[in-house]
This record gives C-alpha cells, sequence and structure tokens, in this order.
C-alpha cells in the first residue's frame, strides 16, 4: 500500500486512494497481526508434538499455512510445513504419493530459504527433504539432487553444525554411505561424518543408530555393538518419541544379527 506523509508527522496518506492512516495505529496494527501469526505457529507446533496421533500432522500444517495467510514472510512457517511433511511422507505406503508430498515439501523448504537465508532451519529441512525426495525416487533417478542436498547441508555444518543433533552430519554421512562408489559414495566420509554426530550429540539415539549400521557394514562388529548398546541405554527423548520408538525397533534387530 503506497503511503506518503501529510502534513507533520500525526498521519499517513495513501497515495492511491487519499485515506489518512495514523502511523501509530498502523504500526499497532502490524503487531497485532505479527501477535496473530505467532500465536498459529504455536498451534501448529502443539500439533507436531501430538503428530503420531490422527488428524493431528494435518491440524499442524493448517495453523501454519493460516499463519502465512497472515505473514507471508515467516520463514518458520515454510520450513515446519516442510518438516510435517517429512512424517506424513514417512507414513505414506505408495511411492507415488510419498514423492509428491515430498516434491512439494521441498518447494516449501525453498520458500523458507528465500524468507529467511541465515535460517538453518531452512536449510536443514531442505536438505533432508532432498534426500528424502531421491529415496522416494531411486537413487539414480535422483543423481541431480545429491548436490542440492550436499550444498545445503554443508551450509549447516558451516554456520551450526550442532543444529538437530548433528543433523546435517547425518545426512552428509548416510549420503555417503548409501551413494554408489562411482556416484561418490565413500565409506570412510561416512563414518567421519557419522561420528561426528555422535560426538556433538552422544544422547541423540539415532545418531548411535546409523554409525553402528554403517561400522556394521564395514565389517567393524565390535565397534558397531558398542554403539547399539549405547544407544540402547539412553532415555526417552520427547522430542523425538515416534520417530526414535522405530528406531530402537531396528537397533534391536541389528544387535541380535550382530550377535548370532
Amino acid at each position: 500500500m503506497p503511503l506518503a506523509v501529510h502534513g507533520a508527522m500525526f498521519d499517513v496518506r495513501c497515495s492511491m486512494c487519499g485515506v489518512r492512516y495514523n502511523p501509530a495505529m498502523v504500526l499497532l496494527l502490524a503487531c497485532m497481526l505479527v501477535q496473530d501469526a505467532s500465536k498459529l505457529i504455536k498451534e501448529g507446533d502443539a500439533a507436531w508434538v501430538k503428530r503420531a496421533e490422527d488428524g493431528q500432522p494435518a491440524k499442524a500444517v493448517q495453523a501454519y499455512k493460516k499463519a502465512l495467510a497472515i505473514d507471508e514472510s515467516s520463514a518458520e512457517a515454510y520450513w515446519k510445513i516442510a518438516r510435517v511433511a517429512f512424517w506424513t511422507g514417512d507414513h505414506e505406503k505408495e511411492t507415488e504419493k510419498q514423492a509428491r508430498i515430498y516434491r512439494e515439501a521441498i518447494d516449501y523448504a525453498k520458500l523458507a530459504v528465500d524468507a529467511d537465508k541465515n535460517c538453518v532451519a531452512a536449510h536443514f529441512w531442505l536438505a533432508f527433504l532432498y534426500g528424502l525426495f531421491g529415496q522416494a525416487k531411486g537413487i539414480f533417478q535422483a543423481l541431480d539432487l545429491i548436490e542440492p542436498m550436499k550444498a545445503e547441508a554443508e551450509w549447516v555444518v558451516a554456520h551450526d553444525e550442532t543444529f538437530e543433533s548433528g543433523g546435517a552430519h547425518r545426512l552428509l554421512g548416510m549420503l555417503y554411505y548409501k551413494l554408489p562408489g562411482i556416484k561418490g559414495g565413500d565409506i570412510e566420509k561416512a563414518k567421519k561424518h557419522l561420528a561426528r554426530a555422535v560426538e556433538l550429540a552422544p544422547k541423540f539415539f539415532t545418531n548411535r543408530l546409523l554409525y553402528a549400521q554403517v561400522l556394521a557394514h564395514d565389517g567393524k562388529k565390535d565397534e558397531a555393538k558398542k554403539q547399539l548398546k549405547a544407544a540402547m541405554e539412553l532415555p526417552e527423548d520427547p522430542d523425538w518419541e515416534p520417530e526414535i520408538k522405530q528406531d530402537r525397533v531396528e537397533a534391536k534387530k541389528l544387535l541380535d544379527e550382530l550377535n548370532k
């Protein structure tokens, strides 16, 4: 809305319609809208915490989208919509639908980066969703996603490697682990990044599980078992309880296999 100062400093006039606005009232209205957006984001967060319950992921997305309707520059709302897609996509059984969920989520993560280029969460979730989308498509159909994913994850490592318990190191570690050697796969780089994730967040269950998987693949059975046993002794993590519940199942299965 084009505005122009009218007379003294007591009001502002819209150059299009001529209506006068009191600057203080304009500022107050803007503050109220930001508060409303923040409230909606908190509502979305409350639903995200309950994401394992039917209907809660959709409720979270609805709240975040309402926040964007008020403040379309909210990087937080964009990346949190992308984060919900991580959950919904993981629980979608049809590969094509799963890929569509991740593709849309990538767009939201990109919008988050556009809204705030210094937002670590935005870059992290963009990297993560590139990886998930690549898995859904199949590694040889998603080779064009490798460099964008690496670039985003490396950006996070450079700016805050502790984010999400060393999350960017987990992403890079698993990328180097899963890629074929001719496409950049490197077991040593995989171990290096996952070891760093464990170093940064030794109490985060998934760090130890993924590191153990790579160690086991590399023939380091005793080291892998050590990581798994340490993981199984960790307390519950309320922030990631639904995901780690499944990780515990995988950890026990791998440990049983290694003990045979």
